[in-house]
């Protein structure tokens, strides 16, 4: 479950959520709400030599993904979720059509692991987002 608080952020209510609030949010070009889902330290990797550490770097990251028209979709399953306390590790498979620039279709695609953190109000935020497309190792 995802809770909008009343200044519009996003939250994710159960770690379950999070990947799936992700992909929604992505997919709705919104990318306030988008970096509103991490920590402000969070880092975010998606592929060798691509890490964004921080919101600003994330803001800027995700900017250039948005700009492209891409649809993000994950995949997951049942019991790709591990839980200790405050702290949850989701792995997933991603795919991520856009266009480049002249306009030509790209499809892109890999695993992730994805980690969450309680935060001190109960909702979770993405501390740690490592992507890694198909044919690479995971950073």
């Amino acid at each position: 479950m995802v809770v909008q608080t009343a200044s519009g952020a996003m939250h994710i209510k159960d770690p379950e959520d999070g990947p799936k609030t992700v992909q929604d949010t992505f997919n709705a070009g919104d990318l306030d709400g988008l970096v509103g889902l991490y920590e402000t330290e969070a880092v975010v990797v998606l592929g060798p030599g691509q890490v964004a550490s921080g919101s600003g770097a994330i803001r800027e990251m995700f900017s250039g993904l948005l700009a492209t028209g891409g649809r993000l979709e994950l995949k997951y399953g049942r019991n790709s979720l591990r839980q200790v306390g405050d702290l949850a590790l989701r792995t997933l498979e991603w795919t991520l059509k856009s266009n480049d620039p002249d306009g030509d279709s790209v499809t892109m695609g890999g695993l992730a692991a994805v980690v969450l953190r309680r935060q001190p109000d109960g909702s979770w935020r993405l501390v740690i987002d490592n992507a890694c497309p198909f044919g690479e190792t995971l950073a």
